[in-house]
């Protein structure tokens, strides 16, 4: 931050540390969409005391263009929704509402265990 330290107060330990790390925050508008009539504290409620702070603030404004939307969640949809072109394929592939209700009701009563030994390999892992 600006003085290029960090105050912390921890278990009655009062003590300043210099740090070497960058911030990086975020934050959406208020209303969920910018304002640009009103100035960046007020667009994101946050106190002008805690935003002078930081450096360097960067606003990344979503401009709302129809096409160019329609363009992106086509793209991401064709990334990640392949779906088969056959529809009797498709449908055979769907099930019904009842019987996926039922699967989640029973695979809720489940109370996996995990063995020891499989334990121990997880922790070796992590």
């Amino acid at each position: 931050m600006e003085q290029q330290t960090i105050s912390i107060a921890k278990a009655g330990i009062i003590c300043t540390l210099n740090a070497r790390s960058a911030i990086l925050a975020s934050a959406n508008p208020i209303n969920s969409k910018y304002e640009p009539k009103l100035s960046v504290v007020k667009n994101i409620n946050i106190p002008p005391t805690l935003l002078s702070r930081f450096d360097l603030i960067y606003l990344m404004l979503d401009k709302h263009n129809d096409a160019y939307d329609r363009r992106l969640a086509n793209h991401i949809v064709a990334l990640y929704g392949r779906f088969e072109e056959d529809e009797e394929i498709a449908k055979e592939k769907i099930i019904s509402k009842e019987l996926l209700t039922a699967y989640i009701s029973e695979a809720r009563k489940l109370e996996p265990k995990i063995h020891d030994d499989i334990e121990e390999t997880i922790i070796k892992v992590i």
